[in-house]
């Protein structure tokens, strides 16, 4: 069976904590991008972040973090090649086996939303998104604001694409 039939049958769980934004409150010091990038790549370096801060193209002021959804039914999981996305067993995060991912960009491309969550890194030639940092994501901690919250549900966060279809199930 091709791989992509067999996700479609298969029932994703959902992830166990979610990055919110509170978008009022982020005054888009970039200290998240700092923390991720320490913490995942022991480098602080903005192009290594796996959460973004983005500006509104209209409103110059309307700048707000953005981090991966964990989506409920994460498109990126289900058109990577070589299945190098999967569901962390702990935490329920879509994480990106580095040792597999080919860099295609085509979870990049399959990401829902109109500024894709998930980065390339030009020096390793691979995709990278947001891992939750196992449960204990640092830009959450370090945030200076107070913007960024991690939420957590032992029962899986529904959040993201897909979210709207597994809710309305009931």
């Amino acid at each position: 069976m091709p791989k992509e039939k067999k996700l479609m049958q298969e029932k994703i769980p959902l992830s166990k904590g979610v990055i919110h934004v509170n978008e009022r409150l982020c005054g888009a010091c970039k200290v998240c991008m700092f923390a991720c990038s320490l913490a995942n790549d022991g480098a602080a370096a903005l192009d290594l972040a796996r959460i973004q801060v983005n500006s509104d193209d209209i409103d110059e002021f309307d700048t707000f973090a953005e981090p991966c959804l964990q989506c409920v039914d994460p498109q990126c999981m289900r058109h990577c090649p070589v299945g190098a996305i999967y569901a962390d067993e702990t935490t329920g995060a879509r994480v990106i086996n580095q040792e597999i991912c080919i860099g295609c960009k085509l979870c990049i491309k399959h990401c829902p939303y109109e500024l894709p969550r998930i980065r390339f890194d030009a020096v390793k030639k691979k995709a990278t998104k947001c891992n939750l940092c196992n449960g204990d994501p640092q830009c959450v901690k370090l945030c200076p604001t107070g913007a960024l919250t991690y939420v957590t549900d032992p029962q899986g966060v529904q959040t993201g694409y897909g979210a709207e279809k597994e809710v309305s199930k009931g």
